[in-house]
């Protein structure tokens, strides 16, 4: 531990090679025109289309040097009519280093080449819009959870377009004002615009503090007036037709129509209406190993879940942490518990969400009625969300939640959470503290059945960064809507590191390095439980976006009697008592934009009462933008005293885009604990935003005598049409 220590004062001691230049502290807005007639979206900026239009181009470099003079030019063009905010990008560049290999709408496009617009339509630093897209036209957005945490599941109904030219790439955009949530009477939103170049791995913006560009560093556009939206009505009706024929419950099909309604009881709150509500088309989970000591949880995925997911966020998880143990808490709601009984889907009957903003306050309320299932009866489900606006930059929400989706109990949580936050203390610095406690009441329990945590954060992108946390959860504390994988312990964690930047190098971009401690002990005696020190020797970044890191982890782990222990689910008995073990790890990525990306980890250690061996390469190819192809393998071996045990997971993914709106996934996906192989396509044809229709085949086998030979389990094929109409 001393050696841990020494070694990051060293490291702390180091003066940086660049130290963060002053801060743009100038409050940057404009006045946006409003025209009668909207261009053409084609990709060009054809004669005249744009003459209206205001102009921004005074971008600086946001990354790795905030604040160095642009690497290229880039020219925004904006306007609005009654009904859409129009905006033209003109971003400068040599064609022939333009990445655009993603051509399918709504999936990442963090490899390429993209321009950003940031819309605040409440100016209140804390929420907002993402659009992006690429050279292809490729559509992705993303909802804000908080002022600096984005969700890109959430989807919103726009238009792009994306031309290449001789010295550079334009892209347009038209976003209606009926996707948004506003205040009519605010004339002013919060805005925000930026550039990621790979050919450079830079990022080029307008407005950033610390590295970062979000609601809380933003600018301002003025002049927003008369704006349409309409009845502020979408009904989006779908129709969707499963066939599964499996081993065990044998053939079943049904045909279930089911519509969601959208209504926009004022701009700025929305009345969300489901009934018979389909998942038919959500996106298949990968393949998760539960083997640890604490379960883990899986993404949100669907769609009506995800609207207004921003309201019903309780306190965002920051940052600050390099992950490990100190990287997850208890959560009050968490949707994934809805709709889903033990690992198998359930009906909803219908559900009501009224989410929103009235005045300073963030309303949402969420009704679900979930359909029966086993001795479950059919159930009620509440959550009620408030949050308020205070001083200049914090929140104060409250949180409560009714019902138990896997039981008839008569359960209630209710949630308090604070954010204060300060981005004036000078030096390109921010400053944030979240504090939060729940309280859950079940039947038969009267005490003990609280949580509590304060987390202090001090973020930097390109110099020293620190953040302390100290966090409670009670024995008996079980949102029954909620998550808590961890209850009965106090947890403490804390971390610091630092950045070096590197300007003019010939190939090293940046280096970072931190220490990172966590530990939870007994709340019954003040025992230990767990804790754990993660020495990040290094993290290397090169000028080409490559990375190298190492980490050393000294852990200390207490296993009670009785308790859960790890790889119990592979047969494996460890004993209670107390263990310590080191653990190192490494790994090195190549940058994404190119047709080829390997990824590859690696750890190796004590483990328990043996010893630890894990390998996780990834393999991308993307001959074109039309074909990409990927393989993920996660191979463990644990060497423990009476046996060797090993796990296997590997996924293959194909993608086929024959245009952004046009496009076949393949999914195959394997593990050898329960020997389970699946397979998974889906076919997506969308027609334009908001109107789609799937194809989704899904195939499981499994060998159950290990003999290498797979028998089926379920074959499945669903088809589902939806058509949104707004009025």
């Amino acid at each position: 531990m001393k050696f841990a220590l020494s070694s990051l004062l060293v490291l702390l001691a180091v003066s940086s090679p660049l130290q963060a230049q002053n801060a743009i502290t100038q409050n940057k807005s404009f006045e946006i025109p409003k025209v009668e007639d909207e261009p053409q979206l084609d990709g060009v900026l054809s004669p005249g289309e744009w003459d209206a239009a205001v102009t921004i181009d005074d971008f600086y470099e946001v990354r790795p040097v905030e604040f160095d003079e642009a690497r290229e030019r880039t020219v925004y063009y904006l306007m609005y009519t009654e009904d859409a905010l129009l905006v033209a990008v003109y971003s400068y560049e040599n064609p022939d280093q333009i990445n655009a290999s993603v051509l399918r709408h709504g999936v990442s496009l963090r490899n390429d080449e993209r321009v950003h617009i940031l819309l605040d339509p409440f100016n209140n630093k804390r929420s907002g819009y993402l659009f992006q897209t690429n050279a292809n036209g490729v559509r992705q957005e993303g909802i804000y959870t908080g002022n600096t945490s984005i969700s890109f599941e959430w989807t919103g109904i726009w238009d792009a377009s994306s031309s290449i030219v001789e010295d550079g790439w334009i892209a347009e955009m038209r976003i209606p004002f009926k996707t948004l949530s506003f205040n009519p009477d605010n004339e002013t939103w919060g805005v925000n615009f930026w550039r990621e170049q790979t050919s450079s791995q830079t990022r080029m913006g307008w407005i950033s503090q610390n590295g970062q560009t979000n609601p809380n560093n933003s600018g301002t556009m003025t002049g927003i007036r008369g704006l349409n939206q309409g009845m502020g009505l979408d009904i989006t009706p779908s129709m969707s037709t499963t066939y599964a024929d499996n081993d065990i419950t044998g053939t079943r099909s049904e045909t279930n129509p089911s519509m969601d309604l959208n209504y926009k009881v004022t701009p700025s709150l929305d009345l969300t209406l489901t009934v018979n509500t389909d998942f038919a088309a959500t996106e298949v989970d990968s393949i998760q190993l539960d083997l640890g000591r604490f379960s883990s949880r899986l993404q949100e995925k669907r769609s009506f879940f995800l609207a207004g997911m921003d309201i019903f966020s309780f306190v965002p998880r920051r940052g600050g942490f390099s992950g490990g143990a100190g990287s997850s808490g208890p959560d009050p709601f968490f949707s994934r518990n809805i709709g889903i009984y033990r690992g198998q889907p359930v009906d909803l009957i219908g559900g009501a969400k009224l989410s929103g903003r009235i005045g300073n306050y963030d309303v949402g309320t969420l009704i679900i009625r979930q359909d029966e299932v086993d001795a479950v009866d059919a159930t009620d489900l509440f959550v009620g969300r408030i949050k308020r606006s205070v001083l200049a930059e914090s929140e104060l929400g409250l949180i409560y939640t009714i019902g138990d989706p896997s039981s008839n109990d008569e359960t209630s949580t209710l949630g308090l959470d604070f954010t204060y936050r300060n981005t004036r203390i000078g030096n390109n610095r921010d400053f944030e503290v979240q504090f939060w406690m729940q309280k859950s009441d079940n039947p038969g329990i009267d005490s003990d059945d609280m949580a509590w945590n304060v987390h202090l954060n001090l973020p930097s992108r390109n110099s020293w960064y620190a953040a302390a946390r100290v966090q409670e959860v009670q024995e008996n504390y079980d949102p029954r809507l909620g998550f808590a994988n961890r209850t009965g312990v106090r947890h403490y964690a804390a971390s610091v590191g630092d950045y070096w930047i590197f300007r003019g190098h010939p190939w090293l971009q940046q280096v970072q390095a931190s220490l990172n401690y966590t530990r939870y002990d007994y709340l019954d005696s003040g025992d230990l439980q767990s804790s754990e020190w993660d020495l990040n020797l290094f993290r290397i970044t090169a000028q080409s976006g490559d990375e190298l890191v190492a980490d050393i982890k000294w852990k200390d782990e207490v296993l009670r009697p009785g308790e859960r222990a790890p790889l119990s689910g592979l047969g494996v008995v460890i004993p209670p008592g107390e263990y310590k073990f080191t653990e190192y790890s490494f790994s090195m990525n190549t940058e994404g934009s190119r047709s080829w990306d390997v990824r590859l980890r690696g750890d190796y250690g004590d483990y328990y009462t043996g010893e630890k061996l894990g390998i996780a390469p990834t393999l991308s190819w993307r001959p074109n933008r039309h074909l990409s192809f990927s393989l993920d393998y996660n191979f463990d071996r644990y060497e423990m005293p009476d046996a060797t045990v090993y796990t296997r997971v590997a996924s293959f993914t194909n993608e086929i885009a024959f245009s952004p709106s046009l496009s076949l996934v393949n999914l195959i996906q394997y593990e050898n604990v329960s020997d389970s192989l699946g397979f998974n396509s889906r076919f997506r044809w969308n027609i334009r935003a908001g109107q789609d229709v799937w194809f989704v085949i899904g195939h499981n086998m499994v060998d159950q005598d290990e003999d290498g030979k797979f028998a089926r389990v379920e074959t499945s094929a669903s088809a589902k049409i939806s058509y949104t109409l707004r009025y």
